[in-house]
């Protein structure tokens, strides 16, 4: 098997989990493809880095707002109309156009190729990998970074029906099966028994870091926070809250792309808990290699998912196995799948009662009052990436499923 196509519903910049296992296969001699579409307007110059490097290899399709806007928005209104149809047929490729705003062109281009494997990665491209699989007798393989139905609050909202179809539709065609976090494979093994997932973890390739020295009392600790999206329901009110009562020297640096009203709600809250100008600091997105150096500059990063919807419980983000990588202690809400990653990993940093401000705040002040403990931490956590939690051990399970399939 030396032809592997990957589908997504994204842009190689926005699914960092794809990348890594396409320029795996890439340099080990495979004859690899990615078919993807336009997702966010910020991923634009990173994405070019990408196609510039490995020419040939990313296929885009389904337009985008600027150079191809005639495609972009038929395809927007042919995915809402779908959406809209899907109440009352599951029929004419409606569900599959619902879920994703390029399945029809990124199935058109997919049965062009002749490959040996299709992979999809989000549940969005699993209809298009397995029709075309299908058509060209190939397999299908599938990456499930999240768990697509657990991300909505009730079973009676129209897209979770939506999600919840696709899956028991097109999940027991595939051929292996990965997924994102223990608890992601531990849930969608049993609402779908025949399937064997098998985890792969959010770690990236081993970076080479000159780990910042220990911070001094008379300089502010720096929390370090970051995601695609800067937005509400993220518990970064709650950091915030949590910084104006230990009454410290601490900063809070946010990277990532934030609306005009998001940051200005967040800033109006630093305000009116008297926190100064400079202890909340927002970032522009950058490209996902540039992370790390980037995250090296500060000292603890924070975690602090809120476990609403299910999802968002039993998800590892990249965020943890960045944190750690890159020499910071970590700072983590006790959701289901983090307060199991910390059983394992109890060394890595603190676990906070996510309903609980006394307890995030007793977290950080935690390392302002132990600078020593919180260094050794963060030598510690690197040394635990450079070891273990990498994109070098992970990719092993990775390549057996692909030479096993």
């Amino acid at each position: 098997m030396k032809n592997v196509t990957f589908i997504t519903t994204g842009q190689p910049t926005t699914n960092p989990r794809l990348v890594k296992e396409a320029e795996t296969l890439h340099k080990l001699g495979y004859s690899v493809k990615v078919i993807c579409c336009f997702y966010q307007q910020w991923a634009q110059k990173a994405d070019k880095a990408l196609t510039d490097k490995y020419p040939n290899m990313y296929i885009y399709c389904g337009g985008d707002p600027v150079a191809k806007k005639v495609t972009y928005f038929k395809t927007r209104i042919r995915q809402k109309l779908s959406t809209l149809l899907f109440k009352y047929t599951r029929n004419f490729g409606i569900p599959e156009n619902a879920i994703s705003r390029s399945h029809t062109e990124a199935l058109a281009i997919a049965k062009k190729i002749k490959t040996d494997l299709y992979i999809a990665h989000n549940l969005g491209a699993l209809p298009a990998a397995v029709l075309a699989a299908k058509r060209n007798g190939a397999k299908v393989g599938y990456d499930a970074e999240d768990m697509h139905s657990g991300q909505f609050t009730s079973t009676h909202d129209e897209n979770y029906r939506l999600n919840k179809y696709i899956e028991e539709r097109y999940f027991s065609q595939v051929g292996y099966f990965t997924a994102a976090s223990p608890l992601i494979a531990q849930y969608y093994k049993r609402e779908h028994s025949y399937l064997n997932p098998v985890v792969i973890n959010n770690v990236f390739p081993k970076t080479a870091l000159n780990i910042r020295p220990n911070y001094k009392a008379d300089e502010p600790l720096k929390l370090f926070w970051f995601s695609q999206t800067i937005g509400p329901e993220r518990g970064l009110e709650d950091v915030i809250k949590a910084m104006a009562a230990t009454k410290g020297n601490v900063q809070l640096h946010l990277l990532g792309n934030c609306s005009k009203n998001h940051r200005f709600a967040l800033l109006n809250l630093g305000h009116a808990l008297q926190l100064n100008a400079d202890q909340l600091q927002f970032h522009e997105p950058i490209a996902a290699d540039e992370i790390f150096s980037f995250a090296s500059r500060f000292d603890i990063g924070m975690a602090t998912e809120t476990g609403v919807p299910l999802n968002r419980d039993i998800c590892l983000t990249n965020k943890i196995f960045t944190y750690i990588q890159c020499g910071l202690a970590m700072i983590a809400s006790n959701t289901q799948a983090q307060k199991l990653f910390m059983e394992q990993h109890p060394a890595t940093g603190k676990l906070y009662q996510k309903d609980n401000l006394q307890s995030l705040t007793d977290s950080i002040c935690f390392y302002i009052e132990n600078p020593d403990v919180l260094y050794q931490t963060r030598l510690q956590n690197y040394q635990l990436g450079q070891t273990s939690l990498n994109w070098e051990t992970e990719s092993r399970v990775f390549l057996n499923l692909v030479q096993n399939l």
